[in-house]
């Protein structure tokens, strides 16, 4: 399923997810937060071929093992620094975190990148050691390791291309150093290469599938959340973040600052220019609007008709005034021309309010306040901005005394 164009650039220019699908992850890694993002998507897909693979290498290691101290009569301290002392206990540790949610989660990945260049080397090292004349069955089993890895390890294509690589060069050096002919050496490694590499090659492509799915996903996420003219959060969306986030400033003990912004004039302008124009002009409003929330914890929304919603974390008074002034100058800066607004072009009142949220006080209740703020800017004569500043300080709420 492919999005069009004009969606990923113009409809949602901020959003992560159509950044990526733009650069097009030449080297399969999305940006830090999206990347974390993506591994825990990938680690969840995977989960039910990972418990399979490791159930499956586990139980083949311990027939192994019986197989060399009881029937191939191998002395037990033979087997026990190689293959008892490191393959069992790796594949039965993965496979334990493979099976329990929790460790699966936390602890499989970080194991896996560790334990199966561990397991693979071994393994090698242990059939060139011990060869059976004419019987090939040894090999196919690091063939056959080598695509699991790929597809089954539920590592990413980084990731299980470095154990082959660590698999291939422990044959070529376990086959040197145990006495094998060299044009055996040359075969049985190349084969090995030849199989990593035709893994390498399909999990690639079905790995940027995998990427491709989860952007176009999230971007059909956002879009949900986006309201369908700006571009912004619209009101559900924006509800729903900044419940999450004054739980957040509640654990932390931060502040949290309110920018309730309206288009001064707006329906004068859209009668007298017509709804596209308005509809243009609020576009370009918005714009504007984004700008001013780009931290990660920074929150932006059209909050409903000509107005729009900017949410701060953790800034001083001070600071939070400058910008809600630099936002009310951006806009007026648009030059966007308003014939029956006293300042000749569209201009903007920001009512702003400052809380220390704390368990009591209510997240609505920031909201009124900057609606109040906002109000007593419009009823100041519009084109300029309000502050309530209740840091620290006590306050109620109740109704709002209109629906935004």
């Amino acid at each position: 399923m492919h999005l069009p164009e004009p969606l990923e650039h113009e409809s949602l220019p901020d959003s992560p997810y159509a950044q990526e699908l733009r650069r097009g992850f030449p080297d399969l890694r999305f940006a830090p937060d999206l990347e974390q993002a993506f591994q825990a998507f990938h680690s969840k897909c995977a989960r039910s071929r990972v418990r399979f693979f490791q159930l499956a290498i586990g139980l083949l290691a311990i027939a192994a093992a019986v197989k060399l101290t009881m029937l191939d009569a191998v002395p037990l301290r033979d087997v026990a620094l190689g293959w008892l002392g490191l393959v069992v206990p790796a594949c039965l540790a993965l496979a334990l975190a493979s099976w329990s949610r929790r460790r699966y989660e936390r602890v499989y990945l970080p194991a896996a990148r560790l334990l199966l260049p561990v397991i693979a080397t071994v393994a090698a090292f242990g059939i060139a050691d011990r060869p059976i004349a004419g019987h090939p069955d040894p090999f196919c089993f690091l063939t056959t390791l080598s695509i699991a890895v790929f597809f089954l390890g539920g590592q990413l294509f980084r990731e299980a291309l470095l154990v082959n690589i660590f698999m291939v060069g422990a044959l070529g050096l376990a086959l040197t150093h145990a006495g094998w002919p060299a044009t055996d050496v040359v075969y049985y490694t190349t084969e090995l290469m030849i199989t990593s590499a035709v893994g390498a090659f399909v999990y690639q492509g079905v790995e940027r599938q995998l990427r491709t799915s989860f952007l176009e996903r999230g971007l059909l996420s956002e879009m949900v959340a986006r309201d369908g003219l700006t571009g912004l959060q619209n009101r559900g969306a924006f509800d729903d973040d900044y419940a999450r986030l004054w739980q957040q400033a509640i654990r932390d003990r931060r502040s949290l600052a309110l920018l309730l912004i309206d288009v001064d004039h707006f329906k004068a302008y859209n009668d007298r220019y017509g709804h596209q124009a308005g509809d243009a002009a609020l576009r370009r409003v918005a714009r504007v609007v984004q700008r001013f929330a780009r931290r990660p914890l920074d929150l932006a929304a059209r909050y409903g008709g000509e107005e729009f919603l900017v949410a701060l974390y953790d800034l001083g008074a001070e600071h939070v005034r400058e910008i809600a002034e630099e936002l009310r100058t951006s806009v007026q800066a648009l030059g966007i021309e308003h014939g029956d607004s006293p300042a000749g072009t569209v201009t903007a009142s920001i009512g702003v309010s400052i809380v220390s949220p704390r368990a009591g006080r209510s997240a609505e209740g920031a909201v009124q306040l900057a609606d109040e703020a906002l109000y007593a800017a419009k009823r100041g004569g519009r084109n300029s901005i309000r502050l309530v500043d209740c840091y620290g300080v006590n306050y109620s709420t109740g109704a709002f005394r209109r629906s935004a």
